[in-house]
């Protein structure tokens, strides 16, 4: 598996792929240590088993995730490497990435649009192991009564994203869609 390593004006991310596609993104961390053993625990992959390349390998996708930690709206239209997803996480996932940009979905709007409303929970938890954030952006979900809840990374950095794409210093948006 292929890997680059760049930086954001929020700080280090590292993308990873295979000839099926993205596997893994980092969200920004402060020190480069801290991006790389995150992409190692998210994909499941020891160190030893990558191979660190030019970021101009994934094409222009590590230069739109740092328009997009700038603020910019970019689409993330990019192949996905779906080895090991299981058809829920798959379906949980897809419907994540259907959250235009800007605007955010409750948990139950994701489990209901993957086909099974009465498991918002497990969507929760599909949305905590998802290996590539801002590809799939699970940072739009957000609890029915409009909460910020469950984000790995931090509410504070949830919060942040939201904002940035908001264009406000306050997230938005209807959570009952």
């Amino acid at each position: 598996m292929d890997y680059a390593v760049f930086s954001t004006r929020l700080g280090w991310m590292v993308v990873a792929g295979s000839a099926h596609g993205i596997s893994g993104v980092t969200l920004p961390r402060g020190d480069l240590g801290a991006a790389l053993d995150a992409l190692c625990v998210k994909i499941r992959v020891s160190p030893f088993e990558m191979r660190e390349v030019e970021p101009r390998t994934f094409g222009t996708l590590p230069d739109r995730l740092a328009a997009y930690m700038r603020g910019e709206q970019v689409v993330f239209a990019d192949n996905l490497d779906r080895s090991g997803w299981t058809d829920f996480r798959s379906r949980v996932w897809e419907a994540t990435r259907r959250i235009p940009y800007g605007e955010t979905r409750s948990y139950a709007w994701v489990a209901a649009t993957a086909g099974q409303p009465a498991a918002c929970r497990a969507a929760g938890q599909a949305l905590h192991n998802n290996p590539v954030p801002v590809l799939v952006p699970c940072h739009r979900v957000i609890g029915a009564n409009g909460e910020l809840t469950g984000f790995g990374s931090g509410l504070a950095l949830k919060q942040q994203l939201l904002s940035m794409e908001s264009g406000s210093h306050a997230a938005s948006g209807d959570s009952e869609r």
